[in-house]
């Protein structure tokens, strides 16, 4: 199976200045580039595609888009096998073992399955590293940063995903794309939890990309300790 390392975030400002690191993926975590920790948790199952990063990471390594979509895609086209494992260069507590337990738990009759979080086990797990969550009938949970995806369906649903990125920040816009019940019921949801749940969410990202998609509860929180901005990165555990 290929795997597509997502590497071509850049740092916000404030981190770039505390740090003179310009991509995300390049931040020095326990002496190593933190998307080092990423390639190594993800290598044994098979070609790692790198879009973006420092070069020399990978000997498949591309050059990061404009847009998170724009690399994507770059990556996409770079895949070879029927199915592929999606995963942002930011993690770097991920683990084999969180890696090879999601991937069981997938449904390899989805378009996608992506991992969700329960919040208080990532807080239990990152004591102080702030993490954006969801209300939902079974509980309060926050996405993971990786998703195992079959290739051709994805390259297929990409241009549904460019025209939502591109409308991300514009709620009528994004209605018309994935359904003004669905932008209302994530709202109502953080208020009456009950009337959202897991399955309305995979239904509606199911019919805005034209194909079943499944959220994957999973016990490791380590797939969602992104490091997005300076206050997490200042969260990560310091070496003894």
């Amino acid at each position: 199976m290929d795997v597509v390392v997502l590497a071509g975030g850049r740092c916000p400002e404030d981190l770039l200045e505390a740090t003179g690191v310009e991509f995300r993926a390049g931040l020095p975590v326990r002496g190593r580039p933190m998307v080092a920790w990423v390639i190594e948790a993800v290598s044994h199952l098979g070609k790692v595609i790198v879009v973006g990063a420092p070069p020399g990471l990978s000997p498949h390594q591309l050059e990061a888009g404009a847009t998170f979509i724009e690399s994507l895609g770059r990556g996409i086209q770079a895949v070879t096998s029927d199915s592929f494992l999606l995963v942002t260069g930011d993690l770097p507590f991920l683990t084999r073992a969180a890696v090879d337990d999601f991937i069981l738990r997938c449904d390899p009759a989805a378009m996608l399955s992506f991992p969700v979080i329960d919040v208080r086990e990532s807080e239990r797990a990152f004591p102080g590293m702030k993490r954006t969550s969801v209300k939902t009938r079974e509980g309060r949970f926050t996405g993971g940063n990786i998703a195992l995806i079959q290739t051709e369906q994805m390259r297929a649903a990409l241009p549904v995903m460019e025209r939502a990125y591109a409308n991300r920040k514009k709620p009528l816009r994004l209605a018309a794309i994935v359904g003004i019940g669905t932008l209302f019921g994530v709202a109502i949801g953080q208020v009456v939890p009950r009337l959202l749940t897991l399955a309305r969410l995979e239904r509606a990202v199911g019919r805005c990309l034209g194909y079943p998609v499944r959220a994957i509860p999973t016990p490791f929180p380590e797939i969602g300790a992104d490091i997005d901005n300076l206050e997490q990165y200042r969260s990560i555990p310091r070496e003894p």
